[in-house]
């Protein structure tokens, strides 16, 4: 599985069509810089306050690399190289070992090329990229597989892997919890499980040591989180929140005609966010605030802000074209996997209905699915609920079968009106999307730090 994601990905992204790394994956790869000052190199030369120290760490030696190339390689190239491998982590590793651990099954030959094939079809540019998406999903999903097997060893592994995560996208704090029900429901003995827990924090703290010793050095803050605050000093999370008040909905764009940005207008959260002081939120209690008094129209925004964000127009998180060929059967695919997605899911409630969902599946469900939920309220991109969009492709590949589906609806009738219902689902979601893409505004509009 590893070496043919790799020989996949391989084979496609010398031929994508980049020349540059553009935006937040030039800036990745120019923070790799910061660990040498052309003496000597040291993590505490790291100076950002926005983004963890890790990844750019790992993009270090491919930056000595390339410089030392003296041009003959490009970062560009670099990346691709670097996307070839955590591809085969991701889809040859991570997935199927964690849904073997997850399951009890193991994923067969035959699901997981429907799976790599799937998210190849989505996802496949962001490969070409140093940006964090995939490396930070990678591990997580490797983290959350590693704490589900027994032994201290494995829980000293998943606590480096999980801080590595935290570290790459600090949104993945929030899968602690689930997290740590992983490491209660493997409780076999007290001091088994003491154990674990030991191991989990060492393997933590090896790899956020160097993040706390970075924050206090540069900004005199006792703390191994990422502190993740924008060059002005506000939380970047609070102003995420701000915009996605504002807007439902961006992308990152290279068309020449609409250069930086797509952004997608909320005019009624543009309205209610202008009559606040200073047009934003001063604080999250500010905000709580300001959703306690409509929560009809925040919860309606959410789930806005829930089908944006699975509805996956392009592969790359730099589109070269407002309508590329292929988008229109991309969507429509795409809603018919979400809509069979919902379906396999409801089945698998009702099947448990009656019995305690597997405790490692309910720990794993809550560690993939609530960082998705805190990025619900902010300026929503795909990338955001890419746990969520390949948990969705996954259950799809290893779970459904079309023939006993089929046949299991008996009568004709059934049939047709299972017929009319998913043609009205697709018919719904593509509306839907159209209203999303009819408020497209220009990019001197789109937000700025």
């Amino acid at each position: 599985m590893l070496l043919l994601s790799m020989l996949l990905y391989a084979a496609y992204l010398p031929f994508s069509e980049y020349t540059v790394l553009p935006y937040d994956a030039a800036q990745y790869w120019d923070l790799a810089a910061y660990f040498s000052d052309h003496r000597h190199f040291s993590l505490l030369h790291y100076p950002d306050g926005l983004r963890g120290y890790l990844y750019p760490l790992m993009l270090f030696g491919p930056w000595v690399v390339q410089q030392v190339s003296a041009g003959l390689i490009m970062p560009l190239g670099m990346a691709k190289v670097l996307g070839v491998g955590w591809s085969g982590m991701l889809f040859g590793v991570a997935i199927p070992q964690l849904w073997k651990q997850v399951t009890g099954r193991p994923m067969n030959a035959a699901r997981w090329l429907v799976l790599l094939g799937l998210t190849f079809l989505f996802w496949r540019d962001y490969f070409s990229f140093t940006i964090s998406d995939m490396p930070a999903v990678t591990l997580l999903l490797l983290g959350l597989g590693a704490l589900s097997r027994p032994g201290w060893r494995w829980a000293l592994v998943a606590g480096g892997l999980l801080a590595a995560a935290i570290n790459i996208r600090p949104i993945y704090i929030s899968s602690v919890p689930g997290a740590l029900l992983l490491l209660a429901f493997s409780r076999r003995s007290a001091e088994l499980w003491l154990g674990r827990c030991a191991g989990l924090v060492l393997g933590s703290a090896l790899v956020l040591l160097p993040q706390g010793l970075i924050n206090w050095r540069h900004f005199h803050q006792a703390t191994p989180l990422v502190l993740a605050r924008l060059p002005t000093g506000q939380p970047l999370y609070l102003n995420q929140l701000g915009w996605g008040t504002a807007y439902q909905r961006y992308e990152s764009s290279l068309i020449p005609e609409r250069p930086r940005a797509l952004v997608f207008a909320d005019s009624v959260g543009k309205r209610a966010l202008a009559r606040e002081p200073n047009h934003r939120f001063a604080s999250y209690r500010h905000y709580l605030q300001f959703g306690s008094r409509q929560p009809i129209i925040i919860g309606t925004r959410y789930l806005k802000h829930l089908f944006n964000g699975l509805d996956v127009w392009y592969s790359t998180p730099y589109p070269r074209e407002l309508h590329p060929t292929g988008q229109a059967a991309l969507r429509l695919l795409n809603y018919a996997l979400l809509g069979l997605g919902i379906w396999l899911a409801l089945s698998a409630g009702l099947k448990h209905r009656r019995a305690a969902w597997p405790p490692l599946a309910a720990a794993t469900l809550l560690a993939l699915l609530l960082p998705c939920l805190l990025v619900l309220p902010t300026l929503i991109e795909c990338r955001f609920l890419l746990p969520l969009h390949l948990l969705v492709l996954t259950i799809v590949a290893a779970t459904w079968q079309p023939g006993v589906a089929w046949r299991g609806l008996g009568a004709p009738m059934r049939r047709v009106a299972l017929v009319a219902v998913a043609a009205g689902w697709l018919w719904g979601c593509w509306h839907v999307s159209e209203a999303t893409a009819g408020q497209l505004r220009p990019p001197s509009e789109a937000p700025q730090d």
